[in-house]
């Protein structure tokens, strides 16, 4: 198994269609919180260490048109970081995309900032560097660089099935977690301010103006549930529920996902040609994503992370 990460509009599902010579993942466009996006990496990620599927290494895509790194994908790979930890870094290939949208030379001037600026720590514990071209050629020779290599854990993997954390635990969780706090004490003050404004306002004769401080009440409140769930989200025990899952799945007879989720088998045909998965933990895994409610889900968080 690879796992291909990266922000939204890096490329992902073109890579993996390329790679699968079909189109096999639909481009997502419906963006999640960062804790959301974890907690599903996190229990496809646990699923995969239990069903005992090698994770060969991880791919991170990066769009090489982009003209400096936003505040959105700093965040991104600092927490791609901390899911990986650097003993997993000789296994992952940082591969810039988007060639054909841009000229060789000012791409390589962008390619050498990434190499000394953004990627030079992960380059420095023997991360790697490719550029994908387009080509269904490129995709296999960046993921045939991986395949051969020994299978990896992820930090993320032996925090929360080694060691049984709850995901705020983990070093990427609690690099969530802690925006998360600020943010929903942050809210909480805006919503107790806009109810007090309210109170004050409750008998004043301008109708648009209390109609409008009830909206942003309302819309704050709504912020504020959403980074309440995201907490809570969080304090999930990731390995626990997912083993309950699987164990559960054992006892009943493999329906696979063939139908279901098709990318991935796709995917996993081609991966089995260069390395041996043990006897039906393929079927066991994309089971276990299908009927834990993760398999529609499964090519968003691919297509947005």
């Amino acid at each position: 198994m690879v796992l291909v990460m990266g922000v939204t509009g890096s490329g992902k599902s073109y890579f993996v269609n390329k790679l699968a010579n079909g189109d096999v993942v639909q481009v997502g466009d419906d963006l999640h919180s960062y804790s959301q996006i974890l907690e599903e990496i996190s229990r496809v990620l646990t699923a995969q260490h239990e069903a005992g599927v090698p994770l060969k290494g991880v791919i991170y895509l990066h769009r090489i048109t982009d003209i400096r790194y936003a505040g959105s994908s700093i965040k991104t790979l600092e927490i791609f970081k901390k899911i990986c930890g650097d003993l997993a870094l000789q296994n992952v290939i940082l591969v810039s995309t988007r060639w054909n949208e841009i000229d060789e030379e000012t791409g390589a001037f962008r390619e050498q900032q990434l190499r000394s600026d953004f990627w030079a720590y992960m380059l420095g514990h023997d991360a790697r560097m490719a550029r994908f071209d387009g080509s269904r050629d490129s995709a296999i020779g960046i993921v045939s660089q991986l395949v051969s290599r020994q299978s990896i854990v992820l930090e993320l993997q032996r925090e929360l099935v080694d060691e049984r954390k709850t995901l705020q635990e983990t070093v990427a969780g609690a690099y969530v977690n802690d925006d998360l706090s600020e943010k929903r004490a942050q809210l909480e003050k805006e919503v107790w301010d806009l109810e007090k404004l309210q109170q004050r306002t409750a008998q004043n004769d301008d109708r648009a103006m209390r109609r409008q401080i009830e909206l942003d009440r309302a819309r704050e409140q709504r912020r504020l549930q959403v980074a309440r769930e995201d907490e809570e989200r969080l304090r999930k025990q990731i390995a626990l529920e997912v083993h309950t899952e699987i164990e559960g799945k054992k006892k009943k007879k493999g329906k696979g996902l063939w139908a279901v989720l098709p990318f991935l088998p796709a995917v996993m045909g081609i991966i089995e040609m260069f390395v041996g998965i043990p006897p039906g933990s393929t079927a066991l895994l994309t089971s276990w994503f299908s009927e834990s409610g993760i398999g529609e889900s499964v090519s968003d968080f691919f297509a947005n992370f």
